[in-house]
Formats: structure tokens, C-alpha cells, sequence
């Protein structure tokens, strides 16, 4: 399973693509709105979706309204990641009905988050 994770810090980037990919996935990091577009339209194999709430240039809900018109399918295997607490970052989150993952999150909450999508994945095909 390929999932695109998106978020402006190189840091956060380094560890949840190191994370994942111990875990058997392949990753596609950006590092904003615009790079996760392109890495879209460039790939066709990203069947899941990190989107940091906040990022340089736009936001993750932005993204997910992009991937909902262009990618139907990949927008029911998208996750967001905010380091957000206030309401106010958690309503239009709450309506779109996705999973959050507060940062700091726990490595094994990312697991369980993808593993997810993967078993859904494994449903659908066999």
C-alpha cells in the first residue's frame, strides 16, 4: 500500500515515512498542497492519504476537497494531522468525517490508523 503524507515539517516528514515504511508501506512525502498535487497526478498507486491541517501553502482540508473531486476513491482512506487543539481547527475536520491524529501522536495510533485502510483494501479485493 502506497500512502501520500503531507506536511511542511521536514522532521515530522523524516519520522512518520521512516515509521511507516518499517511497517511494510511505501511512502510519498510532500511538503505542501501544491507538491501533493503533482505527486497525485504523477502517481496512480497512492491508495491512502496523511494530510497535515495547516501547511505553507493552503491547507489539508483544501487537499482533501481536491482529492474528493479528482480521487473519489483515495478520499476514503485520508487521515488528517494537526498539532491544532483549539475548536475552531476541529470543526471543519469534524464534517468532513475523516480521522484525526493529534500531534504529538503515538507511532502504534499511526500503525492502527493504516492498517486500517489496509484491511479495507484486502476486503475490497478479495
Amino acid at each position: 500500500m502506497t500512502i501520500l503524507h503531507v506536511d511542511d515539517e521536514p522532521a515530522i516528514r523524516e519520522v512518520v515515512s521512516r515509521a511507516l515504511e518499517a511497517f511494510g508501506f511505501t511512502v510519498v512525502s510532500a511538503d505542501g498542497l501544491s507538491a501533493a498535487k503533482l505527486a497525485l497526478a504523477e502517481r496512480d498507486d497512492v491508495t491512502g492519504a496523511l494530510l497535515d491541517v495547516r501547511l505553507r501553502d493552503g491547507s489539508g482540508v483544501d487537499l482533501y476537497r481536491w482529492i474528493a473531486e479528482h480521487r473519489p476513491v483515495l478520499a476514503r482512506r485520508v487521515a488528517f494531522l494537526t498539532g491544532s487543539a483549539d475548536a475552531e481547527a476541529f470543526e471543519p475536520l469534524a464534517a468532513i468525517g475523516c480521522a484525526v491524529l493529534t500531534k504529538p501522536f503515538e507511532i502504534a495510533d499511526l500503525r492502527r490508523l493504516v492498517t486500517g485502510w489496509e484491511a479495507v483494501n484486502d476486503v475490497r479485493q478479495g
